[in-house]
This record gives structure tokens, sequence and C-alpha cells, in this order.
């Protein structure tokens, strides 16, 4: 018993060691479109994601996830920003525009229902 509790701990102590070391975001594979004409930014951005809701989950035997927060940094500036829920289609596309210019970097942002931060950048053409 004292065996199996030291190998748990120490289990438990290597898996907060890992979770510590992560990075506070991943970067995904996503599609990122942004052309600037007459200092309007057009952006469409495509996810891969498969947006998996309460019941799909219950259905399948595995645990929900879906995008919860989406947005859009140019430099320190918020473009874009939006919660959304489990009702948002798989593999989102959104589009937005804004005032900007050419050459600067755009990141787009997501949050996971699990917590799960990932991102992508793309210089503004």
């Amino acid at each position: 018993m004292k065996k199996l509790m030291l190998a748990l701990a120490s289990i438990a102590l290597m898996a907060t060691a890992t979770m510590a070391d992560a990075p506070a975001a991943t970067e995904v594979k996503m599609k990122i479109k942004a052309k600037e004409k007459n200092g309007v930014v057009k952006t469409k951005v495509s996810i891969s994601h498969a947006m998996l809701t309460y019941d799909q989950a219950k259905k399948k035997g595995l645990e929900a996830n879906f995008i919860t927060h989406i947005t859009a940094t140019v430099g320190d500036k918020v473009v874009y920003d939006a919660s959304t829920s489990q009702f948002l289609s798989k593999n989102p596309l959104i589009k937005f525009v804004f005032k900007g210019k050419k050459g600067d970097e755009i990141k787009i942002t997501y949050t996971q229902l699990k917590g799960e931060t990932f991102f992508a950048t793309k210089k503004i053409k």
C-alpha cells in the first residue's frame, strides 16, 4: 500500500511539474486571411475544431469540448473579441473588419471549454 501511495505521489509531482513548464498557449493550424484596403482590414479565420457539444459527447462517451472565447489582437490592441458557446459550427469560419495597415501582425487566440488556449499569427497583406 505504501509503495502504491508513493508511486501515485511521484506521478502527481511529475504531472504538476509538466503542467507548470507548459506554455500558456499552443500554436495550432488555423487559416488566416487578412487584407488591407483603404485603411480597413478584412479578415477571415478558419479554425479546425470538432466543436463537440454536451449531447454529442454523451452519445460518443467522450468529454464535451468546444471553443468558448475568440480574440484577435494587432500589437496590444484588441480588434475582435467574442464569447462563444457549443452552438458554434464545427470548423467555424469567422469574418470581421477593423482599421489597420499592411505589415502589422494579427494574432488569433481561442480558448476551449477544457481551458486550453491556442493561437496563430499572420502578417496583414
